[in-house]
């Protein structure tokens, strides 16, 4: 993965945690559900193993993977959120990563998903503006492929 693209995550994971005090954790998952950017809130301590973890991980890949299975037949996923009693997920398909949100689980999930999910927007926007600006001699005659390619190496 370049250098680049490792510091425009770790950019896109302080902006989503600095959008609420109670974001806990913002990790950009990779699609063999390994962690490539993880930040969390100075107040937080895992109760959870590193083995654990990375299961986790590779759950939200399964459940975003299989999601996209049904993208023709009802869309694309915006998200998916898991509420439970101590706290609320959310996972994000951006690109061929996707970005895991823990918060406090009294947070409003609606209106905290849709402010997330600006500051995605804005960041898929900028690495589009991106890759446009390589000019069209480097690129391919698919975007989705192109964005794959770039985020990929």
């Amino acid at each position: 993965m370049n250098s680049t693209l490792v510091l425009e995550f770790d950019e896109l994971c302080n902006n989503i945690l600095g959008i609420n005090d109670n974001i806990q954790s913002v990790c950009v998952i990779n699609k063999h559900g390994r962690a490539v950017e993880r930040k969390t809130s100075d107040e937080i301590k895992s109760q959870v193993t590193e083995q654990k973890i990375e299961m986790f991980f590779m759950q939200c890949v399964l459940t975003i993977s299989m999601g996209r299975d049904f993208d023709t037949e009802f869309g694309e996923i915006g998200y998916v959120h898991v509420d439970r009693k101590n706290l609320s997920m959310f996972s994000f398909p951006v690109f061929d990563h996707i970005v895991l949100v823990t918060s406090k689980a009294a947070m409003s999930p609606i209106r905290l998903a849709k402010k997330i999910s600006t500051v995605i927007k804005e960041y898929k926007n900028s690495q589009h503006a991106s890759i446009h600006s390589l000019g069209n001699d480097t690129l391919s005659d698919n975007p989705k492929r192109e964005m794959i390619q770039i985020t990929s190496t």
